[in-house]
């Protein structure tokens, strides 16, 4: 009986979405009361950040010329994202998972930048689609590379340097918008 009721349990969350959900823009700043989800057992790791970037395609046609806008929106998911209780007054896993957070909005920006420069070809909504999954793929490279490289937030010389470079990207990619 409990086999079947996990299975249930586990088909339902993986095809329904996450009920709350807010933006970088709306809240640019993490704090512990935003992971409300459930560790999962045995898990080795303190804390886990759940976000994502995705994409809007509206396509009008004016004077017979396609026109297109591309909304990049920046993603955050409490449910999904969770910390052990043992780790609320950790400060500097909350700075770790903050720049995972700050990656994902960094991917944004850069996929913006991109769609500006876009220009729709033959399949516009394909295009699109092949410039974000693009830039999803090097996100997620880059979420995997900064947890290798400071070990998940425990190496405090290499997390300091991929704090500060991605507060410099997004200084810079803020200039750029």
């Amino acid at each position: 009986m409990n086999v079947v009721l996990f299975c249930f349990s586990f088909v339902l969350f993986l095809f329904t979405d996450p009920v709350e959900k807010f933006t970088y823009k709306e809240r640019p700043q993490l704090s512990w009361s935003d992971f409300k989800g459930l560790p999962p057992q045995n898990t080795s790791h303190a804390a886990s950040v759940n976000s994502g970037i995705s994409y809007l395609l509206t396509t009008t046609k004016s004077e017979g010329n396609l026109l297109i806008d591309v909304a990049v929106t920046t993603s955050f998911y409490p449910q999904l994202s969770w910390k052990k209780n043992s780790n609320e007054n950790n400060p500097s896993l909350l700075k770790h998972e903050q720049v995972h957070w700050d990656i994902s909005e960094l991917y944004a920006r850069k996929l913006r930048a991109a769609y500006k420069k876009y220009i729709p070809q033959k399949n516009p909504k394909k295009e699109v689609d092949y410039i974000f999954r693009k830039f999803e793929k090097e996100r997620q490279q880059t979420q995997k590379a900064y947890d290798l490289e400071s070990n998940h937030g425990l190496l405090k010389g290499a997390q300091e340097k991929w704090s500060a470079q991605i507060r410099e990207e997004l200084f810079k990619t803020s200039l750029e918008a």
